[in-house]
């Protein structure tokens, strides 16, 4: 009897107990994850003509890179606030469109893969109650595996070949199920989203392809 009482303590103390969110907690949440949000998606893309122009594309590029590691770092320590005080943030909590903004300093958290992996944990969970995107999970856990020098299992993460030719990232675990496993997750068809990211690789390196001879995008048929 003693033997199961311990049981059940051990179990109730690992169980964190997270705060409910009042209506006005839920107002500043979502403030937080707007502002989370924005300034993520401002350093995800390429740095703005005017830094471009100056200081040059490639000192251009190093400062939105420094810049942007710097909002990565404050977004991580934002959302993990956030977490530590009410959980995961998933559907029920901020709605949908407010959870992919908690995810997304989640998924750049690429200096701490420890975080990453505790957090794939808490979207399983949170997708076996409806209550998260299964292609977060898919971008995720192909991040993880990226950060880890493993393959992808959905091929979210791309680099490109010699001729601009959009590839997976240190390769596929199972080629031959990719659609398949892009399809449960939510994911658009794989050569789909290869041909787009070789679209936009093109577009931004025209003048470096062309030096080479290459004057479209390098698609797959």
């Amino acid at each position: 009897m003693k033997k199961i009482i311990f049981i059940f303590f051990l179990i109730f103390i690992g169980c964190k107990s997270y705060q409910k969110i009042s209506n006005s907690e839920k107002e500043n949440i979502i403030s937080e994850l707007d502002y989370i949000g924005n300034i993520d998606q401002k350093y995800a893309g390429v740095p703005p003509e005017q830094l471009i122009e100056k200081y040059g594309s490639d000192k251009a590029w190093k400062l939105f890179k420094i810049k942007g590691d710097s909002v990565d770092l404050e977004n991580q320590n934002r959302i993990k606030k956030l977490y530590n005080k009410y959980g995961y943030l998933g559907f029920d909590k901020v709605g949908k469109e407010n959870t992919t903004k908690f995810w997304l300093p989640i998924q750049h958290a690429d200096n701490d893969v420890e975080f990453q992996k505790k957090m794939l944990k808490e979207l399983r969970k949170e997708i076996k109650k409806n209550n998260a995107g299964k292609d977060s999970y898919a971008l995720l856990e192909d991040r993880i595996a990226i950060n880890s020098n493993k393959k992808q299992r959905f091929g979210t993460q791309v680099t490109y070949s010699k001729d601009g030719q959009a590839i997976p990232k240190n390769g596929l675990i199972d080629s031959l199920n990719i659609e398949k496993n892009r399809t449960k997750y939510g994911l658009p068809p794989f050569k789909d989203y290869y041909n787009d990211m070789s679209k936009m690789y093109f577009d931004f390196n025209k003048d470096l392809l062309s030096n080479k001879g290459i004057y479209e995008p390098q698609l797959y048929k």
